[in-house]
């Protein structure tokens, strides 16, 4: 988790570099550090791989360094889950540089986060499950009040609880728990958390993978953890301390129960869903609201699967936990008190042994398919919901959600027509209003749709207000060519507005390139796709 405010927690996404091809709807294939270098190419192949592996596993390292070290805004977890799953391609310095990271507190060199060294290591407080590892002196100590002289610190006790009831909450939600780690960590096979003053350096918490990469489990994805919390809220005044560790936990801990599913995952996924998570189980905080300001709700042009730390779009990936609480309201089946949907993706997307490994807009996609619908389809409904987000959310009015811009904002008359040229990334949207100018009760709006070819995500939904505010939208039917001839209603008597939303649903990607930054570690394949609306006030 990362600096506040705003209290990002994400990072760069670990870069792959596989020359493989995937599209919507093709298996998942296995990260780079695991591809099998034998072929025509010989140990040439094997060699370019390995200098690949090792380039892109240095860069992770660098960046996680600097994020630890304050010098980049970034997220922690993902940071360090991306120098966990690419250390073994590091050697000499940058391997032992990965190590110090990658370290649990307790150990010699900590983990350049939380270091126990020099101080004194209480013994950890657990219950059946979990267990609380502390300190009794320096920074790094937590308060050693105990109100009820049971010899358990207050705090130390109150993060078990917390801990604990998260934990309580995903496997009652059908969730699988984290792997055990084997007795790492303090000699016990329970789930490990570590007390630190993580808070002097902005930091809330975090979870790393620490399961090496192994022959043994070449072919899984699941990967055992542990946390870091900081020791006392104390430095973050956006909330109450108390509040601040429950939606820590909340988020960090469902990092732990992803990667038991799949720690290599898309972080854009990994990290909208723990958003998306924190508000499900801990409702009156409210604390990723913060994340709508960076969304597809203020800025739909940029693609819904975008993993950012840097520019404008700095933590993007938070805020696209609101297409989550989109998806379950719409689909709103609980499980254990959670909705299912989002356990639904995690289930085909699961990289443990006999999982289907789908990559993340696949296995968003495989799911809400299952529903009748598709991802494209959902990505244009909630396009259209978030131009008017305080009513189409149940806590929209309440919470302020803002509404999507839109693309362009044009009046339309019996002599004057409007024609917009656009480019839409992939799993991007736009809208364009056009508003009747004097015109007569004869006449009817004409829209030409000149668009991509719909194999390549092309979609139009056209919401018209009437003057009594009464909304209606509907889809628009294109040819396989992306083009369509459409006319509706347009008097100015009776109509208020029409709006246009265009969508690029493209869910096609060439998956684990060298600079991909798209779903499955790959590059979109349907960028910048061009398009033309044309209109005109017709009888």
């Amino acid at each position: 988790m990362l600096l506040s405010p705003p209290r990002l927690r994400a990072g760069l996404a670990l870069t792959v570099a596989a020359a493989l091809t995937a599209t919507l709807l093709s298996p998942y294939a296995a990260p780079q550090a695991f591809a099998d270098p034998s072929g025509p190419q010989g140990s040439d192949a094997a060699a370019r791989t390995a200098s690949r592996s090792e380039r892109d596993a240095t860069a992770a390292l660098d960046r996680a360094r600097a994020v630890v070290d304050g010098r980049v805004r970034g997220d922690l977890t993902m940071a360090l889950r991306d120098v966990a799953t690419s250390r073994e391609a590091l050697v000499g310095a940058d391997r032992a540089a990965a190590d110090r990271l990658l370290a649990r507190p307790g150990d010699s060199t900590g983990d350049d986060l939380i270091d126990y060294s020099g101080e004194t290591i209480a013994k950890p407080i657990c219950s059946t499950s979990v267990c609380v590892h502390y300190v009794t002196t320096g920074a790094d100590a937590p308060s050693l009040a105990d109100a009820d002289a049971d010899g358990r610190p207050d705090y130390v006790e109150t993060v078990l609880a917390t801990v604990g009831s998260v934990r309580t909450k995903y496997l009652t939600a059908g969730y699988r728990a984290p792997r055990r780690d084997g007795a790492l960590g303090g000699g016990s096979n329970k789930f490990d958390v570590y007390l630190g003053d993580i808070g002097q350096g902005g930091y809330y918490g975090y979870c790393i993978p620490d399961e090496p990469n192994t022959s043994h489990n070449r072919d899984r994805y699941d990967r055992y953890s542990f946390c870091g919390l900081d020791n006392d809220y104390a430095e973050f005044a956006t909330h109450t301390p108390r509040e601040n560790l429950q939606v820590t936990v909340a988020h960090e801990y469902f990092h732990a129960t992803q990667f038991a599913y799949d720690a290599f995952e898309d972080g854009w996924l990994l990290e909208a869903t723990a958003a998306w998570i924190e508000d499900e189980v801990y409702d009156t905080v409210n604390d990723n609201l913060q994340y709508l300001r960076t969304s597809q709700l203020t800025r739909p042009t940029v693609p819904l699967d975008t993993f950012s730390t840097s520019g404008s779009t700095n933590g993007f990936h938070y805020g696209t936990w609101s297409f989550f609480r989109f998806l379950t309201e719409r689909y709103p089946t609980r499980k254990g008190g959670l909705p299912k949907l989002v356990l639904d993706v995690f289930r085909v997307a699961d990289g443990a042994p006999g999982g289907d490994d789908d990559y993340s807009w696949q296995a968003v996609d495989r799911v809400l398919r299952a529903k009748g619908t598709s991802g494209a389809k959902m990505l244009a409904s909630y396009a259209v919901a978030n131009r008017r987000a305080s009513t189409r959310y149940a806590e929209g009015a309440t919470n302020h959600y803002p509404s999507a811009p839109l693309g362009a904002n044009k009046r339309v008359s019996q002599r004057t027509g409007y024609s917009h040229t656009f480019r839409l990334d992939h799993l991007a949207t736009t809208t364009v209003r056009l508003t009747p100018q004097s015109v007569g009760s004869r006449y009817r709006l004409e829209l030409k749709l000149r668009l991509q070819p719909t194999a390549r995500g092309s979609l139009v939904r056209i919401t018209s207000a009437s003057k009594g505010g009464r909304l209606t939208t509907t889809t628009v039917a294109l040819n396989r060519n992306g083009d369509a001839n459409k006319r509706i209603g347009f008097s100015s008597a009776t109509v208020s507005w029409v709006e246009v939303t265009l969508v690029n649903g493209s869910g096609r990607f060439r998956c684990f390139t060298q600079t991909g930054t798209s779903s499955c570690h790959g590059d979109a394949l349907d960028q910048r796709q061009p398009g033309t609306l044309s209109a005109k006030a017709v009888r």
